[in-house]
C-alpha cells in the first residue's frame, strides 16, 4: 500500500519558500540595530504586502506580516529574519488551515531588491552563499507517513507511535542539495475523550535546502539568480524523482 503513494504538487498541504543568504562578517543585532532598522523601514515602505511590523531587540531582528483571509481568519507570520548566518526572506505560499494560496511579489525581485538595500546599509559585507529552502507538507491521507518513510527510504521498522527523521545531502560539484523527511500528523480534539487528540490525516514534511558549495566569492545578482533558477529546477523534477524512488537510488 505504501509503495503506491506518489508525491506530487497536488498533494502539498503546506508550502513556505525561504531565500537565505550567508553574510560575512556576520550581522550583529545589538551592534547593527540602527542599520537594521533602516533596512527594515525601507523594505516595509517598498513591499507593504509582505513586510509590515518590525520586531527588534538586542538579540533579535524580525519583520512580520499579518495575512487576512476574509471570512476565514488571519495569521501573523515572520517574513524576514536575521540569523547568525545572515538574512532569510520568508515567503508563505500555501496555508492548510485556511486552504488558501498566498499571492506575493516575485520572489527573485524581492530578494535581489532586499539584498541591494542590505548592501547599501552594510557596505563591505560579503554575500557568500545563497540557498533556496522549500518547506513542504505532503498530505498522505489515512496512510501512516512514518510507515511510508520507513518502507520507502530505509530498512528500518518503526513501532506504532514511533518517530522517524531523515536528513540527506545529495551534492553535485556546484551545489548542496539537502533533503529532510519527517512524518507529521494533522490532529483534532477528540470530543469523546478529553485531553486526547485524534489523527485527522497523516503527512510527510519535506525540507529542501539547495545552495552553492563555493563560498569564496561575493555573489553578484547574476550568480544569485543562477542559484535560485537551478534550485527551482531541482524542486520541480529531481525532488519528485527522489521522493518517488525513480532516480536510481
Amino acid at each position: 500500500m505504501t509503495e503506491t503513494f506518489k508525491f506530487s504538487q497536488t498533494k502539498i498541504d503546506e508550502h513556505t519558500i525561504k531565500v537565505g543568504v550567508d553574510i560575512r562578517p556576520v550581522i550583529e543585532c545589538k551592534l547593527d540595530r540602527v542599520k537594521l532598522f533602516d533596512v527594515g523601514q525601507k523594505l516595509v515602505d517598498k513591499y507593504p504586502n509582505l513586510f509590515e511590523s518590525l520586531v527588534q531587540s538586542p538579540t533579535e531582528f524580525l519583520i512580520r506580516k499579518k495575512f487576512i483571509f476574509p471570512g476565514k481568519g488571519e495569521i501573523d507570520l515572520p517574513t524576514l529574519a536575521i540569523t547568525p548566518r545572515g538574512v532569510v526572506f520568508i515567503f508563505p505560499q500555501i496555508l492548510s488551515m485556511f486552504e488558501e494560496e498566498i499571492k506575493l511579489n516575485n520572489i527573485d525581485d524581492v530578494s535581489l531588491d532586499g539584498l541591494k538595500i542590505f548592501r547599501g546599509s552594510f557596505p563591505g559585507k560579503i554575500f557568500c552563499r545563497v540557498g533556496l529552502v522549500n518547506e513542504y507538507v505532503f498530505n498522505t491521507g489515512h496512510m501512516d507517513s512514518t510507515e511510508l518513510i520507513c518502507s520507502r527510504f530505509t530498512k528500518i521498522k518503526v513501532p506504532h507511535n514511533g518517530e522517524i527523521f531523515l536528513s540527506i545531502n545529495r551534492p553535485d560539484d556546484d551545489y548542496n542539495r539537502k533533503i529532510q523527511l519527517k512524518a507529521v500528523q494533522k490532529t483534532e480534539k477528540n470530543p469523546d475523550i478529553p485531553g486526547v487528540d485524534q489523527v485527522q490525516a497523516y503527512g510527510v514534511q519535506v525540507i529542501v535546502d539547495f545552495n552553492n558549495r563555493d563560498m569564496s566569492k561575493d555573489l553578484d545578482d547574476d550568480r544569485i539568480l543562477g542559484i535560485l533558477h537551478k534550485a527551482r529546477q531541482f524542486n520541480s523534477k529531481e525532488l519528485y524523482d527522489f521522493l518517488n524512488v525513480s532516480s536510481g537510488g
